[in-house]
């Protein structure tokens, strides 16, 4: 992820939206459940690769302050054994092989997070008026930034 910070951090830093310290809540969301990555723009125009990019460095800078969800990691740990499962396979050739490659396949499928994502979607509204009710302030989700508001979600779970 550096060399992506590296390249894309020269002059465009400042026509997009460079760290979740000062990207609102409310386009980070959009961006994450909506995929309008165009709101990443401050100025001028850029292409749907250079703006995937800059997303993931803001998703890089949001897991290494946050850290990844449970079934997150349990996604990639399917995905790295489908993987191990699949060059296996290619070695071998095996029927054996083939079968624990398609069973890889199938527990791997069954954990993609977009699915589950799309099933239990959560409007933005909901967690700040739990934010709100918990902390005793109101909050503009146009204002609130990334940081802070996961910042405040970690808390209430944390307790």
């Amino acid at each position: 992820m550096n060399i992506l910070k590296r390249m894309f951090s020269v002059k465009k830093e400042n026509a997009v939206y460079a760290s979740i310290k000062n990207l609102p809540i409310s386009i980070w969301w959009e961006i994450n459940y909506e995929g309008k990555f165009e709101k990443l723009v401050l100025e001028g125009s850029f292409s749907e690769n250079e703006l995937y990019n800059f997303y993931l460095v803001l998703l890089q800078e949001y897991y290494d302050n946050f850290g990844v969800s449970e079934e997150h990691s349990e996604f990639i740990k399917a995905k790295l054994k489908y993987t191990e499962k699949l060059a296996d396979y290619i070695i071998k050739q095996t029927n054996e092989s083939k079968m624990f490659l398609e069973m890889a396949k199938i527990e791997m499928q069954e954990l993609i997070p977009k699915e589950k994502v799309e099933k239990e979607k959560v409007e933005l509204f909901e967690y700040i008026t739990n934010i709100e009710k918990n902390f005793g302030f109101q909050i503009n989700e146009d204002e609130l930034t990334t940081y802070k508001f996961y910042a405040y979600q970690k808390s209430l779970r944390n307790g």
